[in-house]
């Protein structure tokens, strides 16, 4: 008998724990609400958690042109395809820049006189970069003169510039490298009629 009684108040007692705590989690339920409501009603934003997480050890490349007096009235050019040179342990990598659009860029270089064109705009991963191409696809000119010159040809068809100092990306950096091209057709010393462009590279971090 006396075992029957204890285990009654055992069960009594754990039966009005159960209730207990299923009490006060209804409250706690209803007593969340009521402020979420109350913030709501407020119009205050509560913040989301966010996790803590991994860096991404990306930045983001900013490509863009310029150019420099010339005695042309026009050059343009077709840029089909940017790369950038990645150098690490093992040598050098050559990584594909995303054009704007994702299309070949055909533009006027002298247009570009004091103002720049984005090409690209990219995550590239943290690292040290040294030089970077451009893919001529088409370019033609017109002389100051009116005459037109119908194709220019670019040796090996890639525009290279080298980066002095070399570009240095770390995570969540941006960084700009405007290319400033300065176009050479002599067109009396020149017969094979090649676009032979003075370059450099201004690098803003």
């Amino acid at each position: 008998m006396a075992w029957e009684q204890i285990w009654s108040v055992n069960n009594r007692e754990m039966s009005d724990s159960i209730h207990n705590i299923g009490y006060f989690a209804a409250v706690g339920i209803l007593f969340a609400i009521l402020i979420i409501g109350t913030f709501a009603v407020a119009g205050i934003k509560i913040p989301s958690l966010r996790l803590p997480g991994f860096p991404s050890n990306k930045g983001t490349l900013t490509v863009k042109v310029m150019d420099a007096p010339t005695d042309l009235e026009h050059l343009n050019i077709t840029i089909d395809q940017l790369m950038i040179q990645k150098a690490n342990e093992t040598g050098e990598t050559w990584i594909n820049l995303e054009l704007i659009d994702g299309e070949p860029i055909y533009f006027d270089l002298l247009a570009l006189h004091n103002v720049t064109l984005t090409l690209s705009k990219t995550e590239i991963d943290a690292g040290n970069y040294t030089m970077i191409k451009m893919h001529v696809l088409t370019a033609n000119a017109t002389k100051t003169d009116g005459s037109i010159i119908d194709s220019l040809r670019v040796p090996s068809e890639w525009i290279k510039v080298i980066l002095k100092p070399h570009l240095n990306m770390q995570s969540d950096a941006a960084i700009t490298i405007t290319i400033d091209l300065e176009p050479t057709v002599n067109i009396a010393n020149n017969p094979a009629l090649n676009l032979k462009p003075t370059m450099k590279a201004m690098v803003n971090g």
